[in-house]
């Protein structure tokens, strides 16, 4: 039987994979609604076939909650990919770049989006909404919804923008394994760098 990572190794992977150095750091620390809710949602996260969106204002700790289902998959030995869906967007691209390095590592990336056990898709609400970005990001979560594999995408949408920014296919997919969670307390970062 396979010991579980340490903790040391546990951060090593997320860094590898990703996801911010900030909330990295602050996973010991968190407390809270949105700790509370990550721990509520880890072992759907954990068993796969689930696309939620987490959707809410700035601050309330979204990221940091997808952050922590990334340390939960890594302690169960199962890889993760956080992006921020511009970047990921912007990798895809270098598929067709003439730089074969580049190429091959943009399709290394897909792959990895594709295949991980649990994928993030933060700022979704920056995105500008072409035809492009929209089938771009339907197939790759397609692809994840077919292989009944984890995909958090977090907007700050309300529920009802978020529901056409995503589009009817992923919405509907989402609606079948997972949802809408709104994360609607207060912001973490209110009055953090206020001068006492």
């Amino acid at each position: 039987m396979e010991s579980k990572p340490s903790k040391f190794q546990v951060r090593k992977w997320l860094k590898k994979w990703k996801f911010p150095r900030r909330h990295i750091e602050k996973l010991e620390f968190m407390h809270g609604p949105s700790l509370e809710m990550a721990e509520k949602h880890v072992a759907r996260v954990l068993s796969g076939d689930l696309l939620c969106i987490l959707c809410g204002h700035r601050g309330p700790g979204k990221t940091q909650m997808a952050a922590f289902w990334g340390q939960s998959v890594a302690t169960d030995m199962k890889r993760a990919r956080y992006y921020k869906c511009h970047d990921l967007l912007c990798k895809i691209r270098e598929q067709f770049d003439k730089d074969r390095h580049r190429s091959d590592s943009a399709r290394e990336s897909l792959e990895m989006a594709k295949k991980c056990h649990f994928l993030v898709l933060d700022e979704w609400s920056e995105l500008a909404g072409t035809e492009w970005e929209k089938r771009t990001l339907t197939n790759l979560n397609d692809h994840r919804y077919d292989e009944k594999l984890s995909t958090v995408i977090i907007t700050n949408h309300s529920p009802s923008e978020a529901i056409v920014a995503v589009g009817e296919s992923i919405w509907n997919r989402a609606e079948e394994t997972g949802g809408i969670l709104l994360c609607d307390w207060q912001s973490y970062r209110k009055h953090k760098n206020e001068i006492q």
